[in-house]
């Protein structure tokens, strides 16, 4: 406590406004009418936006996109090893991988994102587009190896699969 001098004022505190709340506890929201009809217009405007509008966007590869595929083109599969000579339809814009586990394929794969040797093929006939991947050198790619899990057919084509010892 500070001590008193003696001098007392009549007057009310000068940082203590009148009809102040005492207590903060009892505190609350201004009510004012600006204050009412802005918050009144937040409120209308976030019922206005559809539940949508707050959904996750999504994915590149949506259902949307797979469901719009426009070129068809013959890809035969071949593993003497696994005992694969399967043909099977892929679109433009379908992954190889994707078609043939759609046509009942297995074909190996781990990462879908072309960043490892999993499902490595070798391009036998025909020509594919894996600009998506980040795996294979330039040497490789020109020497027929493909990554199914990220690779478009151009056209007709026929892959070896399950290549991945014969990569290394």
């Amino acid at each position: 406590r500070r001590p008193s001098l003696g001098i007392r004022s009549q007057r009310p505190c000068a940082l203590r406004r009148p009809n102040s709340i005492s207590n903060p506890l009892e505190t609350s929201l201004p009510t004012t009418p600006t204050s009412i009809t802005m918050f009144s217009k937040a409120l209308l405007a976030l019922l206005a936006v559809p539940a949508s509008g707050f959904a996750p966007i999504a994915p590149v590869r949506s259902v949307a996109r797979q469901s719009a595929t426009s070129v068809g083109f013959t890809v035969k599969l071949v593993s003497e090893e696994e005992g694969i000579d399967e043909t099977i339809e892929c679109a433009d814009d379908v992954f190889i991988v994707d078609a043939a586990e759609e046509a009942g394929i297995e074909l190996p794969y781990s990462c879908r994102a072309g960043a490892c040797s999993t499902c490595a093929g070798k391009v036998l006939e025909g020509e594919v587009d894996q600009s998506e991947q980040t795996f294979l050198d330039d040497d490789q790619m020109d020497d027929g190896w493909v990554l199914t899990c990220v690779a478009y057919p151009k056209g007709d084509c026929t892959i070896a699969v399950h290549m991945e010892d014969e990569l290394f």
